[in-house]
């Protein structure tokens, strides 16, 4: 590529400059570049050349190309619902160890449960969840365990990993979705950028991870 690329530093513009050269600069997402195929200032985040860049440094930015399909969605759900499960195993034979025991034998126990016993089955379900998901989120891994091994991460609008604050409320959004017979996963065939409710809450994306 050739020495056009400029910079704007502290309000001056400095180059030219080669690609390599902005490479070797340490660009931030925001840094102003002034790009041969651009007429205007542009953040580094929104010229394609960049994107491998950025990748490299963990820096996955969604764009309409890498957000991540329904179907690669569902199967990390599914991974994460297996794991899930023996979570929430292990919690109830925990809590059956303390007297606080539920019958799920089978499914007529299952829908003769008390109401009170229900909701209380669905309070441990959705905090486990949460703390799942929230963990992972605002780990190194920008995901669950499921989308960790679909190669999915769960980015902001920079393309940067998420403060807990941020993933907990996406992790709430979500316990929600689920509760509500899923249908917050239903806005993902819609919408733009294939957002679920909890990334709408959360402003998030789940792209797809080279």
């Amino acid at each position: 590529m050739g020495s056009d690329y400029y910079i704007l530093q502290d309000g001056e513009q400095k180059g030219p400059f080669t690609f390599d050269e902005l490479i070797d600069l340490g660009l931030e997402i925001h840094t102003s570049i002034l790009s041969p195929t651009a007429n205007g200032w542009q953040d580094a985040c929104d010229l394609p050349e960049f994107y491998p860049y950025f990748e490299s440094r963990g820096i996955y930015l969604p764009t309409g190309d890498n957000i991540a399909s329904f179907w690669w969605r569902l199967l990390a759900y599914a991974i994460d619902y297996f794991i899930l499960s023996f979570v929430m195993q292990y919690i109830l034979t925990i809590l059956a160890s303390r007297g606080i025991k539920f019958n799920l034998q089978s499914y007529n126990a299952l829908i003769t449960m008390p109401v009170s016993q229900l909701l209380e089955l669905q309070l441990i379900s959705s905090l486990t969840l949460i703390v799942y998901n929230s963990a992972c989120e605002a780990s190194a891994m920008k995901g669950s365990i499921g989308k960790r091994i679909c190669k999915l991460v769960v980015v902001d609008i920079d393309g940067q990993g998420l403060t807990y604050i941020n993933a907990l409320l996406r992790s709430v959004g979500k316990a929600f979705s689920v509760f509500v017979l899923y249908l917050g996963f239903f806005s993902i065939f819609f919408s733009e950028h294939r957002q679920a409710l909890h990334d709408y809450l959360a402003k998030t994306y789940v792209v797809k991870r080279d």
